[in-house]
């Protein structure tokens, strides 16, 4: 084995170092993110639930409201403006919003649109 063989593999060695750092780093900035998401998408699905359900009869505001309590518990930039909520024999509630990760040497957005649809039994 030359020496030559010696720094190769310490080269490789240091790479996969490097490359695995990156992907944690890269995990510890994405994954919460998603699981915010389906955090919200499960309580938009059983707000769509109970608001078919509920007595007295849920109002788009206070289904709105509800909403956007939680995406702040979350952390998640959520606006009234990104709520939109159906109300009648059907309820429908669609969320879109969108989350700039910011890893430092590169800025993207994510997009998510937690949605729900439940139809009212009577």
């Amino acid at each position: 084995m030359g020496i030559q063989d010696f720094g190769s593999g310490r080269l490789k060695a240091i790479f996969a170092l490097l490359f695995m750092a990156l992907v944690i780093y890269v995990g510890i900035k994405v994954i919460p993110v998603y699981v915010q998401n389906y955090e919200l998408s499960d309580y938009v699905r059983n707000l769509a639930v109970d608001a078919t359900v509920q007595y007295p009869p849920a109002t788009a505001d206070g289904v709105t409201d509800r909403i956007l309590h939680r995406a702040r518990r979350l952390g998640l930039p959520i606006t009234r403006d990104d709520i939109q909520v159906t109300l009648g024999r059907t309820v429908t509630i669609s969320v879109y919003y969108r989350v700039p990760i910011d890893l430092t040497f590169y800025k993207f957005t994510l997009h998510f649109t937690p949605s729900a649809r439940n139809t009212n039994l009577t």
